[in-house]
């Protein structure tokens, strides 16, 4: 006979676990145990006991499960031409490696700037859709370091 899953099933005998609840100070205890009645407050279907309790639960947030989102943006980032990178960082990256490599230029036209930001983000898409290969490749879902090292040398181009 072939093993099946079974359900957990939740016995009534049991009480379910109480919640530690930090909202209440000892004066709203004292003052509820005293013997005042809420009785006249209370909703028809709500628990026993005090009103506060029951309308402090908050019903858990909504989690996707992992990986949904990541592929949710996938999907929506290729549909889109925008650039990815904002395009303030992006400036002073530009001008900080330009002042570390020459000293005479010193400013860049929006257009030059625009169109190293478009070179840029293509050439960092195109390392990571070789790295996301070989990482499949090697039966593995996340890109590791070595990944991106092997995809830039056996890219066929030599930047330096």
């Amino acid at each position: 006979m072939a093993r099946t899953k079974h359900p957990a099933v939740r016995t009534a005998s049991r009480p379910p676990k109480k919640k530690l609840q930090f909202h209440r100070s000892p004066h709203q205890r004292a003052a509820q145990t005293d013997g005042a009645s809420t009785s006249g407050t209370q909703r028809r279907g709500a628990p026993a006991g005090d009103g506060a309790a029951a309308a402090g639960r908050t019903k858990r947030r909504h989690r996707w499960r992992p990986g949904t989102v990541a592929l949710r943006e996938i999907r929506k980032f290729q549909k889109t031409t925008n650039l990815l990178i904002p395009f303030a960082p992006f400036v002073r990256l530009v001008r900080e490696i330009t002042n570390d490599y020459s000293k005479e230029v010193t400013r860049w036209t929006p257009e030059a700037l625009l169109a190293m930001q478009e070179a840029a983000e293509f050439h960092l898409i195109e390392l990571f859709e070789v790295a996301n290969l070989l990482a499949i490749h090697a039966k593995r879902v996340t890109i590791m370091q070595k990944d991106i090292q092997l995809a830039r040398r056996i890219g066929g181009r030599r930047w330096s």
